[in-house]
């Protein structure tokens, strides 16, 4: 748990990079799950960062998990706007 703890800036850049190839490769379901995925992964370290880490950590992961979650969230939105794009560049053709 450690190791998620104190990489987890890491793991959602590498989220981040899985999302965007997922893009170029027009895999649009799963380019919705990792930002979906991404989302509760930040809730998942707000949540125990709340439930079982104490002191001045606990604040870090938890401001950790906030960030994680902003950014899941921009990430879904930059996947739904991709997804209706390409939507409607295929009713045009």
């Amino acid at each position: 748990m450690s190791f998620i703890l104190t990489n987890c800036m890491a793991i959602s850049i590498i989220f981040v990079g899985i999302l965007f190839v997922s893009i170029v490769f027009n895999n649009r379901i799963a380019a919705l799950v990792i930002s979906f995925v991404t989302v509760l992964f930040g809730l998942f370290l707000l949540f125990y960062a709340f439930a079982k880490i104490s002191g001045l950590d606990a604040l870090d992961i938890q401001i950790k998990g906030l960030i994680i979650i902003g950014e899941g969230l921009l990430l879904l939105v930059v996947t739904s706007v991709f997804i209706s794009v390409q939507e409607a560049k295929k009713k045009t053709l």
